[in-house]
């Protein structure tokens, strides 16, 4: 069975923009529902894409999201989030997402270098 995946939100923008690299490497994880969604990357993809693409493609960008495993903020990721803020370090946004990720035994591809080194990541440097 092919694993989960989570991407933050740069690569969802990234996504969004059209790098081609980018979609390359996500679609068929798309395609499989493969994709966790934690709610915080909507939120912070709907900034993005609003302010680089425009107004109708957040409505895309949010119907594609919701399409995936969408990993709500409760109260144990909440907690598990503060515990790895405490531990890593990593920005509330970002722990938030990286608490998705482990609690979903998933793989987070990320542009973010906070999350370089860290288990259960795949850093993409760069573009592509």
């Amino acid at each position: 069975m092919e694993s989960r995946i989570v991407m933050d939100s740069s690569v969802w923008v990234e996504f969004y923009m059209g790098n081609p690299a980018i979609k390359k490497l996500v679609i068929e994880h798309l395609r499989n529902r493969m994709v966790v969604v934690p709610s915080i990357c909507l939120y912070e993809v709907s900034l993005a894409v609003e302010r680089r693409i425009g107004e109708d493609m957040v409505k895309v960008a949010v119907a594609n999201m919701q399409e995936q495993i969408v990993d709500d903020l409760t109260a144990s990721r909440a907690t598990a989030a503060a515990q790895i803020r405490n531990e890593r370090k990593l920005a509330m946004a970002d722990s938030l997402v990286y608490a998705a990720t482990l609690a979903h035994g998933a793989t987070l591809l990320t542009q973010d270098r906070d999350f370089e080194g860290l288990p259960n990541v795949r850093y993409i440097k760069g573009s592509f």
